[in-house]
C-alpha cells in the first residue's frame, strides 16, 4: 500500500518530544556564568557531548517515521489490519514522505517498507529530510518481541547524511505500563560538515513512566512522561580529536514529561581522553524551568536549556 503522511501525525510528537527536542539542548544552550573551560581537553569534552546529542536526535527521529509508516500499513500492533497494495491512497494528502508497504502477504512477516522523503521534505518543524528509510519488521511494531530493522539510504536531515543500521526491539504497549522499547544504532555514519565525520553506536531503553492510556498507545499525551537510559559511543572519522573515543552513559535516568521543552531530571556521563563530565538536569520539581549544569574536571558551567 502507498500513502502519504504528515509527520506531525498520531505518534509523531511524542518521539520527537522525548528524543529530538529534548536533545538538541547542547546545540542550543545559554551558558548563564561567566565560567568557561579554558583547557583543550576539556573543551574537546565538551563538544564531544554537543556532537553525541546531536547525533543521537537525529537517529532517535527516525523512530518517528518508522512508528507513522507502521501506523499507516497496518504494522504497529498484534492483529491490525494489513494494507493492501494500490497505487495511491484517497484518503491521505498529497505530501510527503510518500510510504509504501512492499509485500502485503497477511499474517506472515518480516515485511518490508519504504519510506521516501524525494529530494526534499519539509515537515512542520521546519525540519528537510531527503532520501529513503528502508524498514524491515519482523513482527508487529508493539508486539514485544519482534524486531524492526531501518536502513538508511541516501538519507538527510537538514543537508547532514545518516549512515548505518537503526533497530527497535522489544517494544511493547500495555494499559498499565505504557509504551518501552530499545533503540539501538550500529556503524552508525553522521556527516554534520564536510569536514566533521562522527562514528557513532548507541543503545538506549526508553520507559513510559506516566500517562498511560487504556485504549491506544499515547492517545492524549498532556500528562505523558519518559525514562531515558543507555549508552553511546562518539569518536572521529574525520575531523574532531584523531584516535579519541567519546563514551556515554546515563547516571540516573533522564526524565522527560511530554508538556516541557526539554528533560527535567537526570544526569549523563561522557569519558573522553580521561576527562570525564556530567551533565545534570536540575529541574528537580518537574517544572520546566529548563535548567541543567555541566562538570568537566574542576570546571562548572550552569546552563538554561
Amino acid at each position: 500500500m502507498r500513502s502519504y503522511f504528515s509527520t506531525n501525525r498520531v505518534l509523531a510528537w511524542t518521539f520527537t518530544g522525548v528524543a529530538v527536542t529534548a536533545l538538541f539542548f547542547a546545540c542550543k544552550k545559554e551558558v548563564t556564568t561567566d565560567t568557561a573551560p579554558n583547557n583543550q581537553n576539556d573543551n574537546a569534552t565538551i563538544a564531544a557531548v554537543q556532537q553525541e546529542a546531536t547525533a543521537n536526535a537525529m537517529f532517535a527521529d527516525i523512530f518517528e517515521s518508522v512508528n507513522t509508516a507502521a501506523i499507516s500499513q497496518g504494522t504497529a500492533i498484534p492483529g491490525a489490519r494489513i494494507a493492501q497494495p494500490s497505487k495511491e491512497n484517497a484518503d491521505m494528502p498529497a505530501n510527503c514522505p510518500f510510504v509504501e508497504l512492499l509485500d502485503a502477504t497477511g499474517n506472515t512477516w518480516p515485511k518490508h517498507v519504504e519510506i521516501d522523503f524525494g529530494t526534499s521534505c519539509l515537515d512542520n518543524y521546519g525540519n528537510y529530510r531527503s532520501g529513503k528509510l528502508n524498514v524491515t519488521f519482523n513482527g508487529a511494531l508493539f508486539s514485544g518481541n519482534a524486531s524492526v530493522i531501518v536502513v538508511p539510504s541516501n538519507y538527510k536531515i537538514n543537508g547532514h547524511a545518516l549512515e548505518g543500521t537503526y533497530t527497535i526491539s522489544n517494544a511493547s504497549y500495555t494499559k498499565t505500563t505504557g509504551i518501552q522499547y530499545t533503540a539501538e544504532v550500529k556503524n552508525g555514519l553522521v556527516h554534520l560538515a564536510d569536514t566533521l565525520v562522527l562514528a557513532y553506536n548507541t543503545k538506549r531503553t526508553i520507559r513510559q513512566t506516566e500517562g498511560f492510556e487504556v485504549n491506544w498507545p499515547i492517545r492524549n499525551p498532556a500528562d505523558d512522561v519518559f525514562s531515558i537510559e543507555g549508552t553511546a559511543s562518539l569518536s572521529y572519522v574525520k575531523g574532531g580529536p584523531a584516535n579519541q573515543t567519546a563514551n556515554f552513559s546515563t547516571v540516573s535516568p533522564l526524565i522527560k514529561k511530554w508538556i516541557c521543552e526539554h528533560i527535567s531530571k537526570g544526569k549523563l556521563k561522557v569519558e573522553f581522553n580521561s576527562i570525564t563530565g556530567v551533565i545534570e538536569y536540575t529541574d528537580a520539581n518537574v517544572s520546566c524551568s529548563g535548567t541543567a549544569t555541566i562538570t568537566v574536571g574542576d570546571k562548572v558551567k550552569e546552563i538554561k536549556l
